[in-house]
């Protein structure tokens, strides 16, 4: 199937052009122009949409140690259809090949006493540690992990939740690592509902 600046395979391949540069996707590899990531190496990803009536714009980021890359395109109401089918199938690539990999990895590291980075980059961040998570800001108070239900990610935003019709705390999903947090918010729950002390 092939629709203009998006085309695809039966075997999985997307390619997708833009602004003189092209993303490739096969496998568990993601190409932008000349910079190759496997998906099983990466340490950071970066993804955000952003879709009214008849225009549509997407981004995704990958970075692996210094080496960082964000690809964005948009799409006029011709395009629609093809966009959403590549943005679609980049995500889900992601999504299963590196961030359920990287929420793991970050939630053993707060566990065993680092810290955490969610969102910055120009877009506001929350911090994680053993202890809980706060806004990245100047007296931001801490959440302790006893008192987070949850999180998600909805319009354009990663949410934390303790209770109440407002969340928590809200960083863009833009930031890097920001789509991975409800992932980390789930383990860590997790963890504080089995730790010996909530028994």
């Amino acid at each position: 199937m092939a629709a203009g600046r998006f085309s695809f395979t039966g075997s999985g391949e997307l390619r997708v052009c833009s602004g003189g540069r092209t993303l490739a996707a096969a496998g568990d590899v993601i190409a932008i122009g000349d910079r190759v990531f496997r998906l099983g190496e990466v340490d950071r990803v970066a993804y955000h949409a952003a879709a009214r009536p008849h225009r549509a714009s997407y981004s995704l980021g990958l970075a692996r140690g210094p080496v960082r890359c964000r690809f964005g395109f948009d799409a006029a109401a011709t395009e629609l259809d093809g966009a959403r089918e590549a943005w679609r199938r980049l995500v889900e690539l992601v999504e299963s090949a590196a961030c359920t990999r990287i929420a793991r990895t970050l939630a053993e590291a707060i566990a065993a006493g680092g810290t955490a980075r969610f969102g910055g980059g120009g877009h506001p961040r929350i911090d994680a540690d053993a202890e809980g998570l706060r806004d990245h800001r100047w007296f931001a108070g801490k959440v302790p992990w006893g008192r987070v239900l949850g999180s998600d990610l909805r319009a354009g935003q990663v949410r934390v939740w303790t209770g109440g019709p407002q969340p928590r705390l809200v960083a863009g999903m833009a930031g890097w690592n920001a789509v991975v947090l409800p992932r980390v918010v789930g383990i860590m729950v997790c963890r504080e509902k089995e730790s010996p002390g909530n028994h």
